[in-house]
């Protein structure tokens, strides 16, 4: 009985025809919520603060997840591959906050980018950014020159930190 519902209801765990239009809005449905439960315990950050892990972890469930939608894939095959994945990305992200050594590997490092006032060319070559990019970073930081830096790194995520330089007399 469930079977035929199941059947009739999500075109079965794998279709092997052509889904109804109604049938392709269960399966998103399901999907939908199957996949906000799975990335929530699985604690990812797919929006917001993201690092290199979060953003391939990303990708990779968007695609999974769009397939067992459309039906190109079983349903349960989907939900079970992308439990996996973020069980995975969980156990990663737990060994890169446990290792210095491993969070490196997994998420990088940051890279200064200016030391006491000074831009360090090599560092920006080697983090891929340019003056333009420095410099946005720098006013999205409130930062109207240089001189104002103490230092200033491209971080893990991407995004440029900046620690001012104190204004003389203080400590």
């Amino acid at each position: 009985m469930l079977t035929k519902i199941f059947e009739v209801v999500f075109g079965g765990n794998e279709p092997h025809g052509s889904l109804e239009i109604y049938q392709v809005a269960a399966r998103a449905i399901v999907v939908y919520i199957s996949g906000i439960l799975i990335v929530r315990i699985g604690k990812s950050r797919v929006i917001g603060r993201v690092t290199s892990l979060d953003i391939i972890l990303g990708f990779i469930l968007g695609s999974l997840l769009s397939r067992g939608i459309t039906g190109h894939a079983p349903i349960s095959d989907t939900l079970i591959a992308s439990a996996a994945l973020v069980a995975t990305h969980w156990l990663l992200t737990i060994i890169a906050c446990r290792s210095h050594r491993a969070g490196v590997v997994l998420k990088g490092s940051p890279i200064l980018l200016i030391e006491h006032g000074k831009v360090l060319l090599a560092a920006m070559r080697e983090a891929h950014i340019s003056g333009h990019d420095l410099e946005e970073g720098l006013r999205l930081n409130g930062i109207e020159n240089f001189a104002e830096v103490k230092y200033a790194y491209k971080e893990r995520n991407g995004e440029i930190s900046v620690i001012k330089t104190k204004p003389d007399g203080e400590e």
